[in-house]
């Protein structure tokens, strides 16, 4: 194990225990509050179509954000693994969702598959993020190989708690930044300043 991978596994270690350790009415409500920070970017609300992911108990649940998504008229996929570290895209709805892989609820097999020219955002899943855009996954890789596929427009985006916020993430070569993070407090876009949230 190297260096940088054993940092990786300290700091996913210590930000999945303060991320479990939310009580659940601040869950509910720091869901509501990055729904309402993340309608405020530009190329959210009226995206093509959006990729989602069902919340393990322990994330920020984007659901609110895909309700008013799905209500404004945007087209919503879930991935579905189909191989180490490999996903496909399938139009869907969460109620439709079934587990797979790890136990994570996917589409099931037959679904509708979407390709990455339908996708004008991508919520990215992780444990932690710095106020650079850099993203700490769950070390699988399925989102750092999917993310290097995207068009350059496609606006990559991060549903987080405040409790994800670090100094610092490790990168390698293959880690590939998100644009913006939203947490109920803050919003971080690459390349900018950190702005608060009334």
């Amino acid at each position: 194990m190297t260096r940088d991978t054993a940092t990786k596994a300290e700091l996913r270690a210590r930000v999945r225990e303060a991320r479990a350790a939310i009580p659940e009415a601040d869950r509910r409500s720091a869901a509501i509050r990055d729904a309402a920070g993340a309608l405020g970017l530009t190329g959210v609300v009226g995206a093509r179509g959006a990729l989602a992911y069902c919340a393990m108990p322990e994330e920020l649940d984007p659901a609110p954000l895909l309700l008013r998504l799905s209500q404004a008229g945007t087209r919503i996929a879930y991935p579905r693994a189909c191989g180490p570290g490999a996903l496909t895209l399938h139009w869907g709805d969460a109620c439709e969702l079934k587990p797979g892989y790890c136990g994570l609820l996917e589409p099931p097999a037959g679904s509708e598959e979407a390709s990455l020219d339908e996708i004008g955002l991508v919520l990215v899943p992780g444990v932690a993020f710095d106020e650079e855009c850099h993203r700490l996954g769950m070390g699988g890789g399925f989102y750092d190989r999917l993310l290097a596929t995207l068009p350059p427009t496609t606006l990559k985006l991060a549903l987080a708690f405040d409790e994800q916020i670090v100094d610092a993430v490790p990168c390698e070569g293959h880690d590939v930044l998100v644009d913006a993070v939203v947490t109920p407090t803050r919003v971080f876009r690459r390349g900018k300043p950190a702005t608060g949230r009334p």
